[in-house]
């Protein structure tokens, strides 16, 4: 028995796959180069090569779902993959750029759409004809060769970054440290979409032969179906709560009904072709009692929702859970009073709604921008007709309403209810100042307990170990940085602390260059056993922007924490050694 194929067998593996999927294998090959091109040029972190490498990894899903469909029609319509092309083109000239980042909702499209583009994959070849043996087989071969890919992708990836280091200790051959991230560039875009693909069954509707392992049985019989149970037994009692005390849910029992729902249409997906032939009775009966038993905790994950959104109105955790909830429900009467049962319903429709909710006056971002903008004015017109005196709660609700929609850089649709536009009124490049002097201007009291507890910590570098390398930078200073002083130079270039965000901005003149985030490094601070004589590591960020190079060390940071239920720590002072290297200087 031959284990190990030959190097022509592997060539020739490679070639047909090449034959069978040319479009997608050049598009995955050609995304690949550029994004070694943009590492090996220091141009990864440019806005522009980064929208472009979304939009490659993007694409990859949608023409091997193309393919997928293709190969079932008897006519080869290849001008269809026009439409994932077109598509993608669209989507490429409608992502904004909010200063020098991707808008968020455009994040949150291209995850929208990564989710969906895989969606389709799953129901690709069954778009026309349907069996729910082959589709069952098909999933199998999905999931198989996924796993597959990526496992050998990353041994493959383990043995070329051990045989660099062996090369770079043993004949003290020094290489740039990028060649580890190029490396795996190659392994993740081009080696494992190659494998991925190599062994896809072809004809699909002919495997027909359900080979149901043992190994498939217990995880569904022994794992799946008493987590099911489990789900069920601790929504149903947390519902009992409910009713003894009449108290409305809280919000985070939607997530738990939503994953019970999920896996057991994981579940049923599992089961669908032998569920009326195998010989055990949990999985026999699993359709429909479970459908019947997830009725009432649908109920359950609607009051949750409507309360929050009551409260506090939509924004697009809110609307996905609410249009998740929907579906849910759909699937569930689907399942129960069909006569059909085509399991293909559950990524068809999924992947149908998720494409729908991301654009139109009816999708996530423009549902969720007028329910916080009526919010804000419900929530200002309540303050105003107090006097500007208010509770802490009902304050901090107003701040965070701004910062939704400054996040969103929607704040001049606020104008109607403040008689400005404060984007126009307080003149800034910044959306933390634009935020804080909005909220300054309303000089707005709080009336209940306004000093709330106030919790201070002090984290400080190892001095005695501190050794600053200039050779890579063209700037030095030492900064003692608070909230309240805004003349922080370097040069031509200011830092200025931002109000309640670790976020540091550097500008010079009036244009911001950029933001750095400290949260990452106040994360790891926290965790540390002490806050004294810290390593330098810990206390250091690097940040490349178009213009600039920083690096900060921080010699001390102060933190201040008021409870106003965020319980988030930020920054209130600190002495930073800042260095800079000016790109254009090079």
């Amino acid at each position: 028995m031959k284990i190990i194929p030959s190097l022509g067998e592997i060539v020739s593996k490679a070639k047909n796959t090449f034959n069978r999927f040319p479009i997608t294998l050049s598009w995955a090959v050609i995304g690949t180069f550029f994004t070694l091109s943009t590492i090996e040029n220091d141009t990864f972190d440019d806005i522009f090569t980064g929208i472009i490498i979304l939009i490659f990894a993007l694409g990859i899903s949608w023409l091997i779902a193309t393919r997928f469909f293709l190969e079932q029609l008897k006519k080869k319509s290849y001008w269809v993959f026009l439409i994932p092309f077109n598509f993608l083109t669209a989507f490429y000239f409608s992502i904004d750029i909010d200063a020098y980042r991707i808008d968020k909702n455009s994040i949150i499209r291209f995850f929208l759409y990564f989710i969906a583009g895989h969606l389709f994959v799953m129901i690709a070849p069954f778009f026309i004809k349907w069996d729910k043996s082959a589709y069952f087989n098909y999933l199998k071969a999905v999931f198989i060769s996924i796993v597959r890919s990526l496992f050998f992708s990353l041994i493959l990836y383990l043995g070329i970054v051990l045989a660099l280091l062996a090369v770079k200790h043993l004949f003290n051959v020094d290489f740039k440290g990028d060649r580890f991230l190029q490396v795996f560039v190659i392994c993740i875009g081009i080696v494992n979409t190659w494998i991925y693909l190599s062994d896809f069954p072809k004809d699909i509707h002919n495997q027909l032969t359900i080979n149901y392992t043992k190994a498939l049985e217990v995880l569904v019989k022994y794992i799946l179906i008493p987590l099911v149970i489990l789900y069920l037994i601790i929504l149903y009692a947390y519902s009992l709560k409910i009713v003894i005390n009449w108290n409305l849910p809280k919000g985070w029992v939607s997530y738990l009904v939503i994953a019970l729902s999920f896996l057991g249409f994981i579940v049923q997906t599992l089961i669908n072709p032998i569920q009326k032939t195998i010989n055990s009775r949990a999985i026999r009966r699993f359709h429909p009692w479970f459908y019947y038993l997830l009725l009432p905790l649908i109920g359950l994950l609607f009051v949750a929702i409507f309360r929050r959104i009551n409260e506090y109105g939509i924004t697009e955790n809110r609307y996905f859970v609410l249009v998740l909830a929907f579906w849910i429900l759909a699937m569930t009467l689907y399942m129960i009073f069909s006569k059909q049962q085509r399991i293909k319903i559950f990524p068809l429709s999924l992947a149908i709604i998720t494409m729908l909710i991301s654009f139109g006056f009816w999708g996530a971002f423009s549902v969720s921008t007028k329910s916080q903008v009526q919010q804000f004015e419900k929530v200002y017109t309540d303050i105003k007709n107090t006097g500007f005196s208010t509770t802490f709660e009902k304050k901090n609700q107003l701040r965070s309403i701004i910062r939704y929609l400054n996040e969103k850089d929607e704040l001049e649709k606020v104008t109607a209810t403040l008689g400005y536009n404060p984007k126009t009124t307080f003149k800034t490049e910044s959306h933390w100042q634009l935020q804080k002097k909005l909220m300054d201007s309303l000089n707005i009291k709080v009336t209940d307990n306004p000093e709330k507890p106030y919790r201070a910590y002090y984290y400080n570098l190892d001095d005695f170990n501190i050794t600053l390398d200039l050779k890579n930078y063209d700037f030095l200073k030492r900064l003692y940085i608070t909230l309240h002083e805004n003349k922080n130079s370097i040069n031509q270039y200011q830092l200025t602390l931002t109000e309640n965000s670790n976020i540091l901005e550097i500008s010079t003149g009036e244009d911001l260059i950029g933001e750095i985030d400290c949260s990452e490094m106040i994360k790891k601070l926290k965790d540390q056993e002490q806050n004294y004589n810290l390593p330098l590591n810990l206390m250091t960020i690097e940040q490349h922007f178009k213009m600039l190079n920083v690096k900060l060390i921080f010699q001390s940071i102060s933190l201040s924490n008021i409870d106003d239920d965020t319980k988030e720590e930020y920054v209130s002072n600190a002495t930073i050694y800042v260095l800079i290297k000016e790109k254009n200087a090079e």
